[in-house]
């Protein structure tokens, strides 16, 4: 066994797919099958398991140093978070500008004309 295994809790990972599917179910809820309708209307507390987990295994990596009688690194710990979380937005957002067509909504306009908080920039020129 690696030592990242070695660490890994599976009953975390058990609970984050069920999240996952939760909020997958809540989403889909019109796609389901009238039994499954119940566990739909569910699907805003796997949102809420996800980021409790998330919180919670990220707290601990933030943390971990602290129990070996060491001293955190913030810079480390944002470096790693960024190489775990840039790629795959960054991903993302190259989809989003070079196939327009795959967008959520078709009506949605173009990203150039909104900053980060979704507010018009050229209605500020």
């Amino acid at each position: 066994m690696t030592r990242s295994n070695l660490q890994r809790l599976p009953g975390l990972d058990t609970l984050r797919a069920a999240a996952i599917v939760a909020v997958m179910s809540y989403h889909l809820k019109s796609s389901l099958p009238e039994s499954m309708a119940v566990v739909a209307q569910f699907g805003w507390m796997g949102v809420d398991l996800f980021f409790v987990l998330s919180g919670y295994l990220i707290g601990m990596q933030l943390l971990k140093p602290y129990a070996s009688g060491d001293r955190p690194s913030i810079r480390s710990f944002y470096r790693r978070r960024a190489y775990r979380i840039l790629p795959a937005y960054l991903l993302v957002l190259w989809i989003y500008l070079v196939f327009p067509a795959w967008r959520e909504s078709p009506v949605l306009p173009p990203m150039a004309v909104f900053d980060v908080h979704g507010q018009s920039v050229l209605r500020r020129l």
